[in-house]
């Protein structure tokens, strides 16, 4: 990622919006430095809507209408994504082959 000091962004933003979107090759983010320290990211619009397609929403149980908690409660964990069991299977694995 190029890293461009805030001082230098209002001479060289064509320069970093064109590697931000690509117009100069394979798009590349651009750092900008405030006091040595990161603190903006130039990045082409459809690569931050990309981003933001990404982003999740998290919400607490308590906010769950109470059918779908109570649903939700009533569920079974599939047994291959048990770490407990998973773990076990590991240990007795690896004292069979010792």
């Amino acid at each position: 990622m190029a890293e461009i000091s805030s001082g230098e962004v209002p001479k060289t933003f064509s320069t970093d919006r064109e590697m931000a979107g690509g117009t100069r090759g394979v798009p590349e983010p651009v750092l900008v430095l405030h006091d040595n320290k990161p603190s903006v990211v130039i990045v082409a619009a459809d690569e931050y809507a990309r981003l933001k397609r990404r982003d999740r929403v998290v919400g607490a149980t308590e906010d769950l209408p109470g059918w779908l908690a109570l649903l939700i409660s009533k569920t079974e964990m599939d047994r291959s994504f048990n770490t407990r069991d998973v773990l076990r299977q590991l240990k007795q694995v690896n004292h069979t082959e010792s």
